[in-house]
């Protein structure tokens, strides 16, 4: 929940910026007019081309021929169509000419509207979709995690059949001990996967396997091996910091980190999170 709501409360501060919120209904509400005021001259229109006859009975033809031009964007039942139908007494052309008047009055009024409501929250709170949620589906993803470091899969989306991340964690931060000392493992994933160590879990039922093939349990994941790769500045940062309390709720013994690692600043670890993701 902190999350979406941290979210929520960028969206509200970008929408809350030079009228944005009243520019976004407004250009939504010229698309719904021009859609509507389309099916309007597209269903006046006859099967020969030529404008429907001005007489009570065309009104039929026109109301199902709007429902079928806008079909894709307004659900019209048939019910409600058929009460309208009822309720209107004029004539074709006469009835297309009213219509279109009330949709420039009520055009004209939404405006209005939209430029006194100044309620942001409200109108957030309001929309069936939640922006926060959708911007969360997209950018935290599947919610799937590394099988070793918990890393959340960062391919964006539900839609794709392989995982990865970018920047992968020292592994005991995903709860991964060394079974003879039973501290937290402070190595890397991706250094792991490039070795001749091995690994055992639930999913290994308990039988050492090769971290080079991984695979064969995690066939949906894809961890490049890399030697060379060394935990960002800030998750060795965050491991420093935190390692007793990791290793007090995981009811194990902290890891030991390099010297170097209880060296490293606040701001190096900050950085390094920049840098991870090219944020400047």
């Amino acid at each position: 929940m902190y999350v979406k709501d941290w979210i929520f409360e960028h969206i509200w501060q970008k929408m809350s910026v030079d009228k944005t919120l009243c520019k976004l209904k407004n250009n939504n509400l010229q698309v719904i007019d021009k859609k509507i005021s389309e099916a309007i001259d597209g269903a006046a229109i006859g099967e020969d081309g030529v404008l429907l006859p001005d007489n009570k009975e065309s009104i039929t033809k026109l109301i199902s021929n709007m429902r079928k031009h806008l079909i894709k964007d307004i659900s019209v039942s048939v019910e409600a169509e058929e009460t309208t139908l009822f309720q209107i007494q004029s004539s074709c052309h006469s009835f297309i000419k009213c219509l279109k008047i009330s949709m420039k009055e009520l055009k004209d009024q939404l405006e209005e509207e939209f430029s006194n409501s100044d309620d942001i929250t409200e109108t957030l709170n309001k929309l069936p979709i939640k922006p926060q949620d959708q911007l969360f589906k997209r950018v935290f993803g599947c919610g799937r995690q590394c099988p070793f470091c918990k890393a959340p899969c960062e391919a964006g989306g539900t839609e794709h059949k392989q995982h990865h991340a970018a920047i992968h964690r020292p592994q005991g931060l995903g709860r991964v001990r060394y079974e003879s000392s039973e501290r937290l493992v402070n190595s890397l994933c991706t250094t792991d996967v490039h070795s001749d160590r091995k690994f055992k879990n639930t999913d290994t039922k308990w039988e050492w396997h090769p971290y080079k093939d991984y695979n064969k349990y995690y066939p949906d994941w894809i961890i490049p091996p890399d030697s060379t790769t060394e935990a960002s500045d800030y998750w060795k940062y965050v491991l420093v910091q935190y390692n007793d309390r990791f290793a007090e709720e995981y009811e194990v013994k902290p890891a030991e980190v390099p010297e170097a690692w209880r060296r490293l600043t606040k701001e190096q670890a900050l950085k390094g999170l920049r840098d991870a993701f090219n944020r400047k």
